[in-house]
């Protein structure tokens, strides 16, 4: 801006939106994307290493598969209470502060691993960790909403949880090499100290996405909302999306993923080492080619929901994943198993992104972290219910069967989301660009008034001297 101007900086300092809105730069939001993408994968990695480690310390305790089964659902539940309070946290204190809380938090759970002293101890840390760490992926999520224009959600959140699943399918293998080489203490180690790591460079990076002014003024709309709005539109429940169907369907498809993967899991473990006699590493190629497969789709093909659409990408994603539960209960030969579980991975890798930015698509901004942790609960409540309903039924049918109806249940969820899944109109920028262009609009011609007047006050006075 040039200095004859005058008052006019007045109006461009308030036309500028970028000043308190996070803006759509794309450098700025490929290098925020890669940001989050490390420090996920830098976190989902420590949970990993843990993960082999866990079975046989309970052994040592005198525990079995129920322990290992009670720790599951105890963090499972504590994530499903605490997942919606930390989202609306993030949406209330901005997304920075409940990132940087999970990843310290993480990393000092993971300290206390090394003292418990009994199964009893360990089920109440897991219980800490969930509650503490469940508001790492809303506010993650959250971020990328802030930062990301409507047509690349799904590929910059697919970004995002690629680096999950990488920490998911090397994080197992490499608490294995670290137990068998230094025993119990070294996984949780490595793990915390990777927490830290991501801690640090979270700290140091990542930026706050929501600051004040942002909430404050999130904060006086709702308020200004609340008040003009009848009774109807109030209340506890007015933060979710609408239409209510369409997040209904959403939810369900969140909650039915994780139940697949909790209820079948289990049961094809024991599946393939008793029944197929096949051994640890080919069970470990097998997943692995699920975990290569979904980090693969997700880092090169969750663009494509955001060129074709949320719903074409969701139900093409989940009828790929059926290749999963149907590998299982009809294939026996070794090389076309690791085919269909890649075929599932695919298929998951291109429907996570998919709807990831559904949701953000149908979620008012300063709402997404509340939604976030909706979304999160509800895939923790099928991390809950998955290994129960297989306890109660694998005594009274065979493998197959469970496999059957894992299978049946998914083209179930999959006919709902036909019917049930709308996807809104979508614009470049969004309604939230329009309003803030209507406001900076407003601030344009309030900043024009002021010069003129300010023009004429000058002129009057000149005229009287």
């Amino acid at each position: 801006m040039t200095g004859d101007q005058g008052p006019a900086n007045l109006g461009d300092v308030i036309h500028a939106g970028s000043v308190i809105q996070p803006g759509h730069d794309a450098t700025r939001t490929r290098n925020i994307t890669l940001l989050l993408a490390t420090s996920v994968a830098i976190i989902m990695t420590g949970f990993g290493i843990i993960m082999p480690v866990f079975a046989r310390r309970l052994g040592e305790f005198g525990s079995g598969v129920e322990a290992l089964g009670l720790m599951t659902t105890a963090f499972a539940l504590a994530t499903f209470v605490a997942a919606p309070f930390m989202g609306a946290l993030a949406d209330r204190i901005g997304r920075r502060p409940l990132i940087l809380l999970s990843l310290i938090s993480f990393a000092v759970v993971n300290v206390g691993f090394l003292f418990a002293r009994s199964t009893g101890e360990f089920t109440m840390l897991r219980v800490v960790e969930g509650l503490l760490t469940a508001g790492l992926m809303p506010a993650a999520m959250g971020i990328v909403a802030d930062i990301a224009p409507e047509d690349q959600r799904a590929q910059k959140t697919g970004i995002v949880t690629a680096g999950m699943g990488l920490g998911i399918v090397f994080g197992p293998v490499l608490g294995g090499v670290l137990y068998d080489a230094w025993g119990f203490g070294a996984p949780f180690i490595a793990s915390a100290a990777l927490a830290t790591l991501a801690f640090l460079f979270a700290l140091v990076m990542v930026p706050e996405t929501r600051p004040a002014a942002v909430r404050r003024r999130d904060a006086m709309r709702l308020r200004r909302t609340s008040t003009s709005s009848g009774p109807s539109e109030n209340g506890r429940w007015a933060f979710l999306p609408r239409p209510r169907y369409v997040f209904g369907t959403l939810l369900l498809l969140d909650f039915v993923i994780v139940f697949e993967y909790t209820f079948v899991e289990p049961q094809m473990i024991f599946y393939f080492y008793e029944q197929l006699q096949w051994t640890t590493i080919q069970f470990g190629l097998v997943i692995a080619a699920t975990g290569v497969a979904i980090v693969v789709s997700q880092a090169l093909l969750s663009q494509i929901s955001d060129r074709i659409g949320r719903k074409p990408v969701v139900i093409m994603g989940a009828l790929l994943f059926t290749a999963l539960p149907g590998a299982l209960a009809f294939v026996t030969w070794y090389p076309m198993m690791l085919m269909l579980a890649a075929v599932a991975g695919l298929g998951l890798g291109l429907m996570l992104p998919a709807l990831n930015a559904f949701y953000l698509d149908i979620t008012q901004a300063q709402h997404r972290g509340r939604v976030q942790g909706v979304k999160a609960s509800s895939a923790s409540l099928g991390g809950v219910f998955g290994p129960l309903v297989l306890a109660g039924i694998t005594s009274l049918i065979a493998p197959q069967g469970v496999f059957l109806a894992a299978g049946a249940i998914l083209v179930a969820t999959i006919a709902i989301c036909l019917i049930g899944l709308r996807e809104p109109d979508r614009t470049p920028h969004g309604e939230e660009a329009k309003g803030w262009q209507r406001s900076a609009d407003r601030s344009s011609l309030a900043a024009a008034t002021l010069r003129g007047i300010s023009s004429r006050a000058i002129i009057s006075r000149q005229s009287r001297l």
